[in-house]
């Protein structure tokens, strides 16, 4: 084989921050705003003095895609469709398997450092051994193995470049260590290992999220048409912006109607999805739900709730069969006359 060549980059495919360590940084605590008080839920305005980006949506009816019901069994579920917050120490599986890293529960978890490992193999008394670490096609670390480690612009404070993965002289500071991960961290990081003789270098991407303050599930009577029901899904404060799915029965997927999407100044994202069904294709009670994912990352939430018809028993629909075969009519509250 190649005097040198790559056999793993291990790079997480995501990293979720802490919220409250998160909330306790300069940056976001000039924009903070409170939780308990969300009355900007479901109105289309700008919903901070800061907002930057607003988008609106619209199509002219309401769609549903039927689909098969085990594609989103891997989820985690919440049944309550009230305001509550991601929970600490939680340990995800992303969407290809591997291991999602979340900096929770820990005081000083906003200073937990990212390791990034790039494992090789290489020949013996190969010459000119070098190994590159890449950020979005820029060159960020160095290390010949006769030489200190050095990290390189705009990583060039942000590295700990005397973290030892290894007591071989080959293999000692091949890791990628960022002390302090930071939302301008996502993006594409590649790894280069080349002697004299070969070069070899592998790519993988990463996402840093920050999780969401509140995911809220709603549904009312549609204001225009009595026949359809309106649902709509919000998340507040999170980065980046994410996908909202509504999902009925379990499997209809709903096409949503409008999209209002709005973000601040340290790109926290506030995110509405409206959806509309016709009440007469639901079979009460049934549920409906809203999934949150972020796109390249493995961070999914999921906040579910009931539907009840409460439309009243009609005359017909309130005869039932006693045990001598003939036919009651039952009153409002269920009993017979």
């Amino acid at each position: 084989y190649q005097s040198v060549h790559i056999t793993n980059l291990n790079v997480p495919k995501t990293y979720v921050l802490d919220r409250d360590a998160y909330d306790a940084t300069p940056a976001a605590s000039s924009n903070q705003h409170s939780e308990d008080e969300p009355a900007w839920y479901g109105q289309s305005q700008d919903v901070t003095s800061t907002t930057t980006t607003s988008t609106s949506t619209d199509s002219s009816s309401p769609m549903t895609l039927s689909v098969s019901p085990g594609e989103l069994e891997a989820t985690a579920t919440s049944t309550t469709f009230t305001t509550e917050h991601p929970s600490d120490n939680e340990a995800r599986v992303n969407g290809s398997g591997g291991l999602s890293v979340e900096a929770a529960g820990a005081s000083d978890a906003s200073h937990r450092p990212l390791i990034m490992d790039c494992q090789y193999e290489i020949k013996a008394r190969e010459c000119g051994f070098v190994l590159k670490w890449y950020f979005n096609k820029k060159l960020i670390y160095q290390w010949i193995p006769s030489r200190t480690p050095v990290g390189m612009n705009q990583f060039k404070n942000e590295l700990q470049t005397n973290y030892s993965m290894s007591d071989s002289i080959n293999y000692k500071y091949r890791a990628l260590v960022i002390r302090n991960p930071k939302l301008n961290h996502s993006g594409e990081y590649m790894c280069s290992v080349q002697t004299y003789d070969s070069f070899d270098r592998r790519v993988a991407r990463f996402q840093i999220v920050v999780p969401e303050k509140m995911l809220l599930l709603h549904y009312e009577n549609d204001g225009e048409n009595d026949n359809m029901l309106l649902i709509k899904c919000s998340v507040f404060m999170i980065y980046p912006e994410p996908n909202l799915l509504l999902i009925v029965s379990g499997n209809l997927f709903l096409v949503s109607t409008r999209t209002l999407v709005t973000a601040d100044r340290n790109r926290m994202y506030n995110k509405t999805v409206y959806g509309k069904i016709d009440k007469h294709l639901l079979i009460s009670p049934t549920s409906i739900s809203c999934v949150l994912s972020v796109p390249d990352s493995g961070y999914i939430r999921k906040r579910e709730t009931i539907y009840y018809d409460p439309t009243p028993l009609t005359k017909w629909s309130r005869l039932r069969m006693d045990e001598r075969g003939r036919f009651q009519l039952l009153s409002g509250d269920g009993a017979g006359q």
